[in-house]
């Protein structure tokens, strides 16, 4: 059967704000000047944990420049934040402090550089406790409990089949513990929002953010205000990956309260120290791996226990352990499981959101496992992979069954073929080479970590243009063009004449947070089911001024076509126009929600999420022997994407997100003191990815659509991140001949590794 031709859809388009960001027009938070403008500084505790005595800010107040200083003692809400339950981070610590870094004075004065120098002048009287530092003391009964109910942010089991007895029918079995570490998100444009007060009793915040309605509702709780009274407007944001959540609403909150005392415009715009010490980070993990096999290399059995580290507070560290948990057991085929995900506190700088969102550590574990597996069976990893890859029909670890969109065997297959094409090199005294593969799966939505609703609206004018409003945020990964690609499709209008509008919480509808993959698979399904509303308005119209009501319409290349007589048409501004007159609805407002998770709570076998993206990566690397310095010599990324919406905007999110995995697994390290705070919080001593360091990505995208996103798509911001990490991993074993078993590998580790062969 022929596949349908699309205009717009599948075409490499440009991204619709990609002119404004390229010539330097496009406005940042950061950018912002309002007139009486003032600006914002936290003043943050140097210890880990303690009870706070006093804070005096008397030396403050008398500081040049300086309008205001508050403590936690002077907000009228509740002075907590939190992405979900239980929301136990406190807006200014006010009774204790629980890491090296937490705000607990906020000073507002006429340039940042006076409201720095006034926090300097705030002395803290912090009565040193205990503190937590490892997983290991988290777990230890006798250490201080860093919360009341103690030092388990949350915890949850998945169980299929009987794990002792498919150990027991088991020919091999190989087992390891893996570690991971932090990671910083890395943006170029750190947090900022601006807060300017209203003449009519409300506030406007212009927000480098990712959940403004997230945003406007902790404001308005701290403020003790209605949210009605809180308008939230995104501003071009330059980077999130995840991390401008959590850190959007501590600032915003901060400086709404500043505003609305002073009735002046606040500005708070982070450094990178305050960004890197101040904001959610990548959970560090440790994972323990139990597998076996049958010795045809079939998989009977799987055993995981996860440690993630959540540092401070919850945020989301729930959601990372369910986004672990779900994912342990990787893109395979497993009569029986057991995975424990377990997230902890610890007196250390609160983890959060990332992109992955846990699943980079899960897989990094889980295929290194799969290499040795295959080592031990004396089997070909892909061929390993290939047998007992998930295939439509089957029921993957949660007991869900996908009959469509499963496209990891098609991954594979390509990634064979590749593989078969590279050149051969031989070590040398100067160099060693490796390759590794890696499988994974990512989950597309909320799933079983919340509910998952989008609103969309599109409005057509007289004139045959469009405009859409959603409530899902622009990071930069393109979703604007996506949707504006969507409406064209669907109402056969030029690319150039659809609209889409920046998010303002005024005037676009409550979608959720931009997370999760969801935005082109939830978003663009809300997006296409609101145009398919507008465009049964121009149908019937077009019908009658053909005066053939009924007969086949199709909307295409700003016309409205007689299916019949294609000579037969109509430009559709002239039917827009029309159909105004007329009284058809030429807007509609409408929801996408995913079909709801259903699983049980104690074994979490059901059905959690909507689809998965599916991918392999294939990476040949070079190691210097002198140096540890690896070269990545050829990278492929596979990934079934159900359909390609924009080859160009995908092809840069799967660059993106690969060049974030590689970080992880090559270059990011995030080094705390014996005493728990971070002395790294700058990108001399940080080391991340930069263009130099770009690694050779080319993208193959397999197209096994999903009846649940627009035209088969499903999302793929998060998943090359999880690929490209746990590959590099294992071109580095492959290379170096010993298991790589934490991340990050550096160039140090490399030539430690090497040293330890070279004693053998």
């Amino acid at each position: 059967m022929k596949e349908k031709e699309y205009s717009v859809i599948g075409k490499r388009v440009n991204k619709v704000d990609g002119l404004e960001l390229v010539t330097g027009k496009a406005k940042f938070a950061g950018d912002l000047r309002f007139p009486g403008m003032l600006h914002g500084y936290a003043k943050r505790s140097e210890i880990p944990t303690g009870i706070i005595k006093s804070i005096d800010i008397s030396k403050a107040l008398e500081a040049p420049g300086v309008h205001l200083v508050f403590t936690g003692e002077n907000i009228p809400g509740p002075n907590l934040i939190g992405i979900l339950p239980p929301f136990d981070q406190t807006l200014l610590a006010k009774d204790r402090v629980r890491y090296a870094g937490e705000s607990v004075a906020f000073v507002v004065a006429e340039t940042k550089n006076q409201a720095k120098n006034g926090a300097s002048q705030i002395t803290l009287e912090i009565e040193p406790t205990k503190p937590v530092l490892s997983l290991d003391e988290a777990l230890d009964p006798a250490s201080p409990k860093i919360h009341p109910d103690g030092n388990v942010t949350f915890s949850r089991n998945l169980i299929k089949g009987d794990v002792d007895l498919g150990f027991a029918e088991a020919d091999v079995i190989v087992e390891g513990v893996y570690e991971t570490s932090y990671q910083e998100h890395a943006y170029i444009e750190p947090e900022a929002v601006c807060v300017v007060p209203g003449g009519d009793g409300r506030i406007t915040i212009y927000a480098s953010c990712q959940s403004p309605f997230h945003l406007r509702g902790h404001i308005a709780a701290n403020l003790g205000q209605p949210a009605s009274k809180v308008r939230v407007v995104q501003t071009y944001t330059g980077g999130s990956f995840g991390g401008k959540d959590d850190v959007a609403v501590e600032i915003g909150a901060l400086a709404a309260l500043a505003a609305v005392k002073l009735g002046r415009p606040v500005m708070v715009n982070h450094d990178r120290e305050e960004s890197i010490i101040g904001s959610n980070l990548r959970h560090p993990s440790r994972i323990k791996y139990k597998t076996g096999a049958k010795k045809d290399g079939t998989l009977v059995a799987k055993q995981v226990e996860i440690l993630l580290d959540g540092g401070a507070y919850a945020s989301e560290s729930p959601f990372v352990t369910m986004k672990a948990l779900i994912h342990a057991a990787g893109p395979y085929r497993i009569p029986n499981v057991h995975i424990k995900s377990t997230a902890l506190y610890t007196n250390k700088t609160y983890s959060g959101a990332f992109r992955g969102f846990g699943v980079p550590q899960v897989t990094f574990a889980s295929e290194s496992q799969m290499d040795e597996l295959a080592a031990k069976l004396g089997m070909d990893p892909v061929e390993l992979r290939k047998k007992n890859a998930l295939l439509p029909g089957d029921s993957n670890a949660t007991g869900q069954v996908f009959k469509e969109s499963v496209g990891i065997l098609d991954t594979l297959q390509v990634i064979e073929r590749e593989r078969e094409k590279l050149k051969e090199f031989k070590g040398d005294d100067h160099y060693l080479y490796g390759t590794g593969i890696s499988s994974m799966l990512q989950g597309i939505s909320n799933g079983a970590e919340g509910i998952d609703v989008v609103g969309a609206s599109v409005q057509m004018s007289q004139d045959g243009s469009v405009l859409v409003g959603i409530g899902l945020t622009e990071l930069g990964q393109g979703s604007r063009t996506v949707f504006a690609q969507i409406t064209a499709e669907v109402l056969g209008v030029p690319l150039e004449k659809v609209t889409v509008k920046t998010v303002d919480t005024d005037s676009v509808h409550d979608s959720g947070p931009t997370v999760a993959s969801r935005s082109t698979t939830v978003g663009g399904k809300a997006v296409l089911t609101a145009a398919e509303a507008v465009k049964e308005s121009l149908v019937t119209m077009a019908g009658l001024m053909f005066n053939s009501p009924g007969a086949p319409i199709v909307l295409k290349d700003n016309f409205a076509i007689l299916e019949a007589s294609p000579e037969a048409r109509i430009p559709l501004d002239q039917v827009a126009t029309a159909a105004y007159w007329t009284g058809f609805p030429l807007m509609n407002l409408t929801f996408s929600k995913a079909p709801p998770s259903n699983y049980d709570h104690d074994t979490h076998q059901g059905d959690i999420y909507v689809a998965y993206n599916y991918g392999t990566h294939l990476m040949q690397i070079r190691i210097d022997r002198i140096t540890g310095e690896v070269t990545v010599l050829r990278h492929l990324a596979c990934h079934d994407v159900g359909k390609v919406i924009n080859p160009k905007g995908l092809e840069g999110q799967v660059e993106g997100g690969s060049l974030i995995g590689f970080g992880l697994a090559h270059m990011e390290k995030i080094v705390h003191s014996p005493e728990g705070r971070i002395i790294n919080s700058n990108f001399a001593d940080y080391a991340v990815p930069t263009i130099k360091d770009r690694i050779p990505t080319e993208v193959v995208s397999i197209e096994k659509p999903t009846s649940n996103g627009p035209f088969g798509a499903k999302g793929v911001g998060e998943p090359p991140v999880a690929g490209t990490a746990s590959a590099f991993a294992n071109a580095v074993s492959a290379a170096l001949g010993k298991r790589v078993k934490k991340l990050p590998v550096t160039k140090e580790d490399i030539l430690i590794l090497l040293s330890e062969r070279e004693k053998k």
